[in-house]
């Protein structure tokens, strides 16, 4: 399930001494130095008074390895090492994922079917942090990659019976560090910003060359106690151990304890310029991989922030650089554009390009996937073209060149007459809403090698509103499909296996806007409110109500910025009935800010940040196409705008 890079990032928590009351602290600076773990060190010698241990193991071992094997030795001794256990191996991995199946199923097989003694479950952050850091010497568990992005696995979803700890307490969810707030998604936010800090992104080149550099093996790695038992190593020959016994010992070995990866680099890994690296023997910067999630009181005074904090008991925290973010510029107009009829939706491609579409238009694109002969910034076309719908004949056509009129492609019945399409970019996948609540999944192929001509190969039902599509949208890199219904429902469906996934409920009305984030999966769904105005719904990309709030004004869009966690808060813009943009914190829902043009009132109808996160395109019920920029960005070059209106599909 994981590899060894990844099973491996470094998690940069905060940092305290291991006294219970240091636990009862409710905020944090990012800023801090003194809550990082020291990078240059493994994370099981983050106190100096456990380097002597180690140290005294591996000198023992070393000279019973000079002595050699005795006859009467069934197992000779091994090249001496500093630890007898390994910070990476499926154990670590099943003992983080115990409470999220289907991992719990892997971990009861690797415990001979039952869970772990409770007190050893992992059922506390700062008790993983104090047991990997100081108090054993058998733990040396480095974080795995959830716990950047996936705060489901710190929940017991599913009810599991883990037991009762010596002290009385049920073990059930994961105990949070008090400025997570009880909140597991709010702290895998935080952590996953911690991990983008500004320290951990000068000094990672340490941590690269323990594990991955020149301090895995050789002197340095003795010199900076980071030697783990030979059998782990990348290049162990298993097949060369003659005695049978000892063969499978190894291979058991091997498969459970875990192993060491691939040495990548033999010089010390480079840092960024400008990097306030660690001086060694000292412990700044300590704290790490597996959280005492205590704090301390900053030494320095940090400058304050001119801007809202997206947290106020949470210092350092990265709002982004995208157009609208309450820590940039304000925006200004930098492109406006009256078009004379209205827009359906306005859709942002990766080749940095804007389209508008025409309500009963869908936008196929497939792209080149050839790399290496241009940026990896670049994005080329491979293959186009515009789909239409709405004809009395029920056909829907497809128009690949301007040239050329539009041709037949997909015969529909009246009885699934078609109100919405929606396309997967790449994977040739269209899908279709009817008038009867039907959603149709179409899977499409090139007659030929050289994208030209594309013709429909199956189609599946999916069955689950009872009234008219009103709405599709796709979040690929989530591999999920929103779809929404006149009915009031809207519904996850997954993109690979084609079938439901959950529904979105609790809405009082049908949903009139919904979209994805690509970033982090989140969904936001739009629907009126009985007292007027519209209340605007998060959902994570697993259901769950993350929550909701009242909008006096009618939201007529809603759209993601999409910017890369860890660096950037993003925001969710709503288009107003009133023509203002409106910016609300995907962490909590709170008003960040808000972007008007006295110039235009008219209602906000679709809109969409560039994929560069540096322009907001709108568009408004009277086809007015208005861009927004930074306005210390005004001589950056826009994004290309392509209209695609009625008068398109007519030619």
């Amino acid at each position: 399930y994981h590899n060894i890079l990844t099973n491996n990032l470094p998690n940069l928590l905060e940092y305290g001494n291991i006294t219970a009351l240091t636990n009862l602290c409710e905020t944090l600076d990012l800023n801090d130095l003194l809550i990082y773990r020291n990078l240059s060190k493994p994370i099981a010698v983050q106190y100096k008074e456990k380097e002597d241990r180690y140290v005294d193991t591996y000198k023992y071992l070393e000279e019973e390895y000079r002595k050699g094997a005795r006859e009467d030795d069934p197992m000779p001794p091994v090249q001496p090492y500093h630890y007898g256990s390994h910070y990476s191996n499926s154990g670590t991995v099943l003992h983080f994922l115990v409470r999220m199946p289907p991992f719990t199923k892997m971990f009861l097989a690797y415990q001979d079917q039952s869970f772990d003694i409770p007190d050893r479950t992992f059922h506390s952050t700062n008790t993983t942090w104090r047991l990997s850091s100081f108090e054993s010497m058998t733990d040396v568990k480095e974080l795995i990659p959830e716990f950047f992005y996936l705060p489901e696995f710190l929940v017991n979803r599913e009810g599991f019976d883990f037991g009762v700890r010596q002290n009385g307490e049920r073990v059930n969810h994961v105990n949070l560090p008090p400025w997570a707030r009880n909140d597991p998604r709010l702290f895998i936010l935080i952590h996953r910003q911690a991990l983008e800090s500004d320290y951990v992104s000068q000094n990672i080149c340490q941590w690269i060359d323990l594990v991955f550099g020149y301090k895995q093996k050789g002197k340095a790695s003795v010199q900076a106690i980071n030697v783990f038992h030979p059998a782990t190593y990348f290049g162990m020959d298993v097949s060369a151990v003659e005695d049978p016994v000892q063969r499978r010992a190894l291979e058991t070995m091997i498969k459970t304890y875990g192993q060491t990866p691939r040495q990548l680099f033999h010089m010390a890994h480079v840092s960024r310029p400008g990097a306030k690296l660690n001086i060694e023997g000292e412990l700044p910067a300590a704290v790490g991989l597996l959280v005492q999630f205590a704090f301390r009181e900053t030494r320095e005074q940090v400058k304050e922030i001119t801007y809202p904090s997206p947290l106020s008991w949470i210092k350092g925290l990265k709002w982004g650089e995208y157009v609208g973010s309450p820590s940039a510029p304000v925006p200004v107009v930098c492109f406006s554009q009256p078009h004379g009829e209205r827009f359906g939706s306005l859709q942002a491609l990766p080749t940095r390009a804007i389209c508008g579409l025409s309500r009963n238009f869908c936008l196929l694109m497939t792209y080149s996937k050839e790399q290496g002969v241009r940026s990896m910034n670049s994005t080329d076309i491979q293959w186009s073209a515009i789909l239409s719908w709405g004809y009395a004949d029920n056909i829907l056509r497809l128009k690949s060149k301007q040239s050329e009129p539009p041709v037949n492609f997909i015969q529909s019945s009246q009885q699934y007459q078609v109100t919405s399409c929606a396309w997967v970019p790449d994977s040739c996948q269209l899908f279709t809403g009817s008038k009867c609540g039907v959603i149709t999944a179409y899977t499409n192929r090139f007659t030929s090698s050289t994208p030209s001509e594309i013709e429909m190969e199956t189609q599946i039902h999916l069955y689950g509103h009872t009234e008219e599509i009103t709405s599709l949208f796709v979040c690929k890199p989530y591999s999920i499909l929103i779809s929404v219904s006149r009915d009031g429902t809207c519904i996850i469906w997954d993109l690979n296996r084609l079938c439901y996934v959950q529904s979105l409920a609790g809405h009082k009305s049908p949903v009139t806007a919904v979209s994805a984030s690509e970033t982090s999966g989140d969904i936001a769904t739009v629907c009126d409110s009985a007292g007027g105005g519209s209340d605007l719904r998060l959902w994570t990309v697993n259901g769950d109500l993350v929550g909701h709030v009242h909008c006096r004004e009618i939201i007529c869009s809603v759209a993601f910025s999409n910017q890369p966690e860890g660096v950037s808060i993003n925001v969710i813009a709503g288009g107003l009935e009133n023509g203002i943009v409106r910016l609300w914190s995907t962490w909590d829902l709170k008003p960040v800010r808000e972007i008007t043009f006295p110039k235009s009132n008219k209602p906000i109808i679709s809109l969409t940040f560039s994929c560069d996160g540096h322009h907001l395109y709108t568009a408004n019920s009277d086809g007015t196409v208005i861009a927004w920029c930074r306005k210390d960005q005004q001589r950056l070059k826009q994004p290309m705008f392509y209209s695609f209106l009625s008068s398109y599909a007519a030619g």
